[in-house]
């Protein structure tokens, strides 16, 4: 493993309950010297990705600075923003978009609906389950199947996947069902209160560049028309792509 690799590494220490570390507890959890800890802290202060208090280092700067150029320039959030209040004018639900960079499915960004509550397990730049819940299995099904089996490969033995099925050819032929009927509607895969409906974003050319989700509390499943809710993402997000592969093209001249 390269040394970026593992400076990157520690940055991934940190997480909702941890957001103060010494050296010397790098050093401890990820098994080097407490001078390469140091180095790499000082390294990653030095780049602005933490800050250093006193010998406890957070999170620094450049982090929100990345995320703030991110908000600003990804051309799926700019165009999905008014889609998704649009939806959760017309449906009442809330809304959420999340992408997927490399193996993780990440919620990008949510518009609040009439039931607000049922956004609260979701937050930006929160990594969803990859085989779990509305958003992640209407990404998943529109993906190549090479990199669709690439990912089985490396995962057949997560208990979500074996849920899914037991092998291939059962795994392929869930997604392929999904795939089929264009959406997919999760009830309570993730939080136990909330039911999603999500309908993927795919550009001609670049193929599934985003998920929205509409997702309203359980409570209100039976007042719900679940079909019909579905029947308006799809079409939301059929034009979506239509406009970015516009974009795409424009740009491309």
């Amino acid at each position: 493993m390269t040394k970026f690799a593992r400076m990157i590494d520690v940055l991934d220490l940190y997480s909702e309950h941890v957001s103060l570390l010494t050296a010397q507890e790098v050093a401890a959890l990820l098994q080097v010297s407490r001078p390469t800890a140091f180095r790499y802290m000082r390294e990653l202060s030095t780049a602005g990705f933490l800050a250093n208090y006193s010998g406890r280092y957070s999170l620094g700067a450049r982090i929100i600075t990345l995320d703030y150029r991110i908000r600003t320039s990804d051309p799926v959030l700019q165009q999905a923003q008014g889609v998704m209040r649009e939806l959760c004018a017309e449906t009442a639900c809330g809304a959420i978009l999340c992408r997927m960079y490399n193996d993780d499915i990440v919620h990008v960004h949510h518009e609040a609906g009439y039931d607000d509550a049922s956004l609260q397990f979701f937050g930006r730049g929160m990594p969803l389950p990859l085989f779990r819940g509305s958003a992640s299995k209407a990404m998943l099904a529109f993906l190549p199947p090479a990199r669709l089996k690439k990912l089985y490969e490396r995962h057949r033995a997560d208990p979500d996947v074996l849920r899914i099925g037991s092998d291939w050819p059962r795994f392929q032929a869930y997604f392929a069902a999904i795939r089929g009927a264009g959406s997919y509607m999760s009830d309570q895969e993730i939080d136990q209160g909330t039911v999603g409906i999500a309908a993927p974003i795919v550009v001609p050319r670049l193929g599934p560049v985003g998920v929205i989700a509409l997702v309203f509390s359980v409570d209100r499943l039976a007042l719900m028309n679940c079909e019909g809710l579905a029947t308006v993402l799809r079409g939301q997000t059929r034009e979506l792509a239509q406009r970015l592969h516009l974009l795409a093209e424009q740009a491309d001249a």
